[in-house]
């Protein structure tokens, strides 16, 4: 039984919700969709409709559609129709979340290649030109590592289980 004194008790998967997109925002994650994310990551199956989701975090349902169309271009999310409906139902890729942007090679590809032919009529001896070689250097390295890294992932993973 509890009483007036007793504090409101608190879901720990709204808890871990809000904790962990309240850090992705401070990475620079826009809100809305890192708590979309976060939701679907704490459902049971992966998979939540618009309703479940605005509903869960006390959100309009624009708020929810700008998040999981964001969360579908970036690749974190699916939206799939119900047969016979026309609700949506959002879930998770089936790369994790986390792992997609190591499946992006091609994007890192793109950006150093419009880096580098931005480059070619700037001055060699311009401190503008070796910052933008330098990013243009750093999506080069990620395309050879990135694949690597998430092969040593997949490992630690299989061995924990």
């Amino acid at each position: 039984m509890t009483t007036a004194a007793d504090p409101p008790r608190v879901d720990p998967f709204d808890e871990f919700i809000e904790r962990a997109s309240s850090e992705m925002v401070a990475q620079g994650f826009p809100r809305m969709p890192a708590r979309v994310l976060m939701a679907l990551t704490a459902t049971e199956d992966g998979k939540a409709t618009s309703e479940e989701l605005a509903a869960r975090l006390q959100a309009s349902p624009a708020a929810i559609s700008g998040a999981v169309k964001y969360l579908g271009v970036v690749g974190f999310v699916r939206n799939t129709t119900i047969p016979g409906t026309r609700k949506h139902i959002y879930s998770l890729a089936d790369t994790p979340w986390y792992a997609t942007s190591f499946t992006r090679i091609e994007l890192y590809r793109q950006i150093e290649n419009s880096l580098r032919s931005s480059t070619e009529r700037m001055p060699r001896d311009s401190r503008a030109l070796a910052r933008i070689e330098e990013v243009a250097d750093f999506f080069s390295f990620m395309q050879r590592r990135l694949p690597g890294l998430l092969d040593e992932w997949h490992a630690e993973q299989r061995e924990k289980r």
